[in-house]
């Protein structure tokens, strides 16, 4: 990457020949001023002088200025203030030491000057990227949409690397977004190619970020401690290519950072969904139970009155038992309706099973029984094993999830059809299979079937509020089991059913002959 314009404080600002400048300048200075001096100062005190002047040039134009001030110094020193004077011959072999220990002097000064310049230069650096990391953190920090994150980076990169960035984040199915934005920003054509390959690289844990050109840019992984959430590109405000700096570590941190940022507000979007499904399921599971109690009590005083008004038949005019009987079977199916709605506020609201072994022949019997007539114009066929052991659950709602079942074949499979229970003992599972030789479930929807409220394009002709799957899944996830539908290779519908049977006791045979 482009390194940003030279701060005020920065150890290169001046140019090389501005330095050397000042460097001779400072030698002559002070050979003018020691000169009218000669006579009366001794040979050290001028030497303290000329080294005074490469410690000034070493501090503010560095080594090199300094290392010139230096071997200047000996030079004047020798020629104007050692006999014979103005001449570099030396008559005296002590002032070679002398010139010597000047001149070795004079170079660790400037040496030791300029490095403590530098020194103070570097901790000046980073005293800056840590407050300019901090702001960069503290905005983020804040940020609570994708933009805030993309507004922070813009501002954070134009005034520590003088460039620009793009962030391009996943979808869901974890896949690179590119907006047309990216264009519009100035960035040109991005290549995508190289950024789905950055994207899909694993880094090992400490490994350091990579930097992948891809033209003029940098294109970095946000590597969030998940999972990778994006790419950040990062191109230059001028036409220098782009490349890896000193300010390496500052560049991986503000990465990291940006990372963090993204996936927090990632989690942030979820947990806000999450808060809002629940507070809908919440409200959704108030209405059903409130709606569901208001409702009971005006559809017995329905039913009532339809019965008494059937028993009342021959006071009646002719023609109005059809009416009566409309209105009793209206009532009975709202009434229904109604259980459903009761049965599911109730599963979701944490109930408390009674559980106890029994038979699954008596419960599918009661369930047969309790749907009787609308299973009158089907087959049902029963096939259970003899030394089918009991099962441990709450028989009430075990008898709800076959009526649902079974009702839900009669409504969707046309008159005469067949409709199939099996059982079998699998892995310590009982496994129920309920089938039907029917139109089948929708391709795409096996899984869908099962929410609340879904109907298949079947059920738009059907009455009923889409509850009674939903109730059955709820039953069988309550005792620990599970349900999943499918269609049969020969054609209809198979729900297919899983309850952890436990220890159940012995059965005697006298229990079983006595079954229905």
């Amino acid at each position: 990457m482009s390194r940003p314009p030279p701060r005020d404080d920065d150890p290169d600002r001046h140019p090389a020949w501005s330095g050397f400048a000042w460097a001779i300048a400072g030698v002559a200075f002070t050979t003018l001023f020691a000169s009218p001096w000669r006579p009366t100062l001794e040979s050290a005190n001028i030497v303290m002088l000329y080294l005074l002047v490469v410690v000034v040039v070493a501090y503010l134009f560095g080594r090199w200025p300094a290392t010139v001030a230096a071997v200047c110094g000996v030079a004047a020193f020798d020629f104007f203030f050692v006999p014979p004077h103005f001449s570099f011959a030396v008559t005296d072999v002590q002032y070679l030491l002398t010139f010597a220990v000047m001149l070795a002097t004079g170079l660790a000064i400037a040496h030791l000057t300029a490095r403590l310049r530098q020194q103070a230069w570097q901790a000046r650096q980073r005293e800056r990227q840590s407050t300019e990391l901090y702001q960069l953190a503290r905005a983020l920090s804040g940020a609570l949409s994708d933009e805030q994150i993309a507004e922070a980076a813009t501002r954070f990169f134009g005034c520590s690397f003088g460039a620009r960035v793009l962030i391009l984040l996943c979808d869901q199915q974890g896949e690179l977004v590119v907006p047309e934005a990216a264009v519009l920003a100035g960035f040109g054509p991005v290549d995508t190619n190289v950024a789905r390959a950055v994207l899909g690289r694993d880094l090992p844990p400490g490994e350091r970020l990579p930097l992948v050109e891809a033209g003029d840019m940098l294109c970095l992984p946000l590597t969030a401690p998940m999972r990778t959430r994006g790419v950040l590109l990062v191109a230059p405000a001028d036409s220098v290519p782009v490349a890896a700096t000193a300010q390496r570590l500052q560049l991986e941190t503000c990465v990291a950072l940006i990372a963090i940022a993204v996936e927090r507000v990632h989690f942030v979007t979820v947990a806000r969904q999450a808060t809002v499904h629940m507070e809908g399921e919440r409200l959704r599971t108030t209405l059903l139970s409130a709606l569901s109690h208001d409702l009971r009590t005006p559809l017995t005083a329905i039913l009532g009155s339809a019965e008494s008004m059937r028993l009342a038949g021959p006071a009646l005019p002719a023609g109005h038992m059809a009416l009566i009987d409309a209105v009793r079977d209206q009532a009975r199916r709202t009434g229904e309706l109604v259980e459903n709605m009761l049965d599911m506020a109730r599963l979701e609201s944490g109930v408390q099973l009674r559980r106890e072994w029994q038979p699954l022949e008596e419960i599918i019997g009661s369930a047969l029984g309790a749907r009787a007539a609308m299973l009158a114009a089907h087959t049902v066929t029963v096939v259970l094993p003899p030394d089918l052991p009991l099962i441990e659950c709450d028989a009430t709602l075990i008898e709800r999830l076959f009526v649902n079942l079974l009702e839900n074949a009669a409504k969707f499979t046309p008159a005469g059809s067949a409709i199939d229970i099996t059982a079998a003992v699998e892995d310590g599972a009982l496994c129920i299979k309920v089938a039907d030789n029917g139109p089948g479930i929708e391709h795409g929807r096996e899984a869908r079937i099962f929410d609340k409220f879904e109907r298949g394009q079947a059920g738009a002709q059907t009455a009923g509020l889409g509850l009674g799957l939903a109730i059955c899944r709820a039953v069988v996830e309550v005792h620990g089991g599970s349900i999943r539908a499918e269609n049969a290779r020969s054609g209809g519908a198979v729900f297919n059913i899983r309850l952890p049977l436990g220890n159940p006791p012995p059965v005697a045979e006298s229990t079983r002959d006595a079954a229905p």
